[in-house]
């Protein structure tokens, strides 16, 4: 019986996975519209920071595309894309400081 209960147990654990090996976006991101043009970027972002990778996607998306980048994030918003009026969208992100920190952003809006 002691058997049957490990490989139980066996089973369970990886049928869940570790956890540690997924991407986490646990801060809020920024987006605002300037000039009728969505403009998704951290206030947080100061000098020497870059974004390294993002993901902008359709809320229905199952298989969003991510791209990996070294672009300024100072004052400076992500890559704009074509969105559909009245369509929701979410926005994945990080941003990558000048020590090698890496911070994990999201946002979801609405397209103007």
């Amino acid at each position: 019986m002691k058997t049957l209960s490990a490989i139980f147990l066996m089973s369970l654990v990886n049928l869940t996975g570790c956890v540690a090996d997924q991407a986490t976006f646990n801060r809020a991101g920024d987006m605002r519209i300037i000039n009728g043009e969505v403009c998704i970027y951290t206030a947080q972002a100061g000098p020497g920071d870059v974004f390294t990778q993002y993901a902008v996607y359709s809320i229905d998306d199952p298989n969003p595309k991510r791209h990996a980048v070294l672009l300024p994030a100072y004052q400076t918003c992500l890559p704009n894309g074509a969105y559909q009026k009245g369509e929701a969208w979410v926005a994945e992100y990080v941003l990558m400081k000048p020590g090698g920190e890496l911070q994990k952003y999201a946002v979801s809006f609405t397209s103007p």
